[in-house]
């Protein structure tokens, strides 16, 4: 019986630990992730969201080097980041396959991005955040950890939109 109880236990902690994240979307609980740096990229180590749920909001940024949209989305962010230094996280979640996954570091220097750049080679990040693989797609999660914004794309004349909507994630307003 103690053996059963035991097998039992561990096959429903097994399911737990290989089952997808559930899918995120504005107004729900932000999936907590743990994401590698992209070697050769500007940081190091690994991104884990919930360092920083509680002290400030962030921006997730799905893109890939293949996308000229993310790169020009990429290097406005890096401004915000800038500009919001200490009060806004950025992290940039590279999309990219194995063959062209050694391109996503030197792309961020050549960008000049010093946020955090990483990979999620299995895609569960980006199938949890980003079912459909959208490049570029960025994710809004405030300070709370709740998620509110999600969009698909980026055109430059939405900067003045997202700088407005930013100053108001990073003052705690509603959006």
């Amino acid at each position: 019986m103690r053996r059963t109880v035991t097998v039992a236990v561990l096959a429903i902690a097994v399911c737990v630990a290989l089952a997808p994240l559930a899918l995120a979307a504005v107004g729900t609980r932000a999936n907590e992730f743990t994401l590698p740096a992209a070697p050769g990229g500007p940081s190091r180590g690994r991104f884990r969201l919930a360092e920083h749920i509680g002290q400030r909001p962030v921006a997730v940024l799905f893109w890939a080097t293949w996308c000229q949209p993310c790169t020009v989305e990429l290097a406005f962010y890096q401004q915000m980041y800038q500009r919001f230094a200490g009060r806004l996280m950025v992290v940039g979640i590279s999309m990219d396959n194995p063959d062209s996954i050694s391109e996503v570091g030197p792309t961020a220097r050549q960008l000049g991005l010093n946020f955090p750049i990483v990979t999620d080679l299995d895609t569960q990040v980006t199938s949890s955040y980003n079912p459909r693989r959208a490049a570029p797609f960025s994710v809004w999660i405030d300070r709370n950890g709740t998620i509110v914004r999600e969009r698909e794309g980026f055109a430059i004349s939405e900067r003045g939109v997202i700088e407005a909507g930013l100053t108001r994630l990073v003052a705690g307003q509603p959006l």
